[in-house]
This record gives structure tokens, sequence and C-alpha cells, in this order.
């Protein structure tokens, strides 16, 4: 699949309250030709979106326009994190890109039905799934 780089996404807070969310939150990245795997392990809400808002917003700006967000390490979502999933999913449709959503059966599944998120953003059972969609021609 061609170029291939994981790195960690950084904090832009104070030292404090950037080490509380790192130990709360993780998130890597994994650019793949066309297209990268976000990979989030732990709690998204309001003190920790930037994690995961700053690297969707470096890609989008570096022009990788087809997004996997892995959620199934998740064990909280708030309406902070699925703002910064419509988010990407509007500003990569716009751009004729667009974001697969991977998470399992649980809390954070749950969530995206109750919102009626999963309606607008595609959710699928797992990584390679949507590795599978993205990559089939006329598909995304």
């Amino acid at each position: 699949m061609g170029d291939h780089r994981t790195r960690s996404a950084g904090a832009r807070q104070g030292p404090y309250r950037a080490a509380a969310s790192a130990a709360r939150m993780s998130v890597s990245v994994a650019e793949h030709e066309g297209y990268a795997v976000v990979t989030v392990v732990g709690e998204v809400d309001v003190t920790t979106g930037f994690r995961l808002r700053d690297p969707l917003h470096e890609l989008v700006s570096r022009k990788l326009w087809h997004h996997v967000v892995d959620l199934s390490a998740v064990t909280f979502l708030d309406s902070t994190g699925l703002g910064i999933l419509v988010g990407d999913h509007k500003r990569l449709r716009d751009r004729g890109g667009s974001l697969q959503v991977v998470c399992t059966p649980g809390l954070v599944s749950r969530v995206f039905r109750l919102t009626g998120v999963d309606r607008v953003v595609p959710v699928r059972p797992s990584v390679e799934t949507a590795v599978e969609i993205l990559t089939q021609p006329d598909s995304a």
C-alpha cells in the first residue's frame, strides 16, 4: 500500500492539562497511500478532544482526504468527540474525501446510534472493512 508513517499527536496546552489529557487519551496516525488510519485510545471529551481534532485538521491541510478513525479502544465519547467527527466528515466530503469510523458494539456505538450520527457518518465494524471500502474503485 505504499508510504506508511505512524506518529502520535502532540499537545498544545499547558504542561499539567496536557499531561492529564495524555493520560486519559492517546491518538496515533498511520498514513498510507491515499488515506490515513487514526487510532484513538481512551476518553474523548471536552478536555481531550483537541488531541483528535488537531491531527485530523493537519491531515486535511496536507490533502490527505480519506480518514479511518478507529474508536474501538475508546471508553467514553461525548458531544465534543461527535462534533469533531461530524466536522471532519463535512470537511472531507466538501473536498471529495470521506470519513469511515470504526467502533465495536458497546457504549461508543450506542452513542452514535442514539444521536443519529451513524446516519451521517459511516460506522464500520473493523479497520479492515473500512479500508476495504475506501480502496474499492468509486467508493467512500
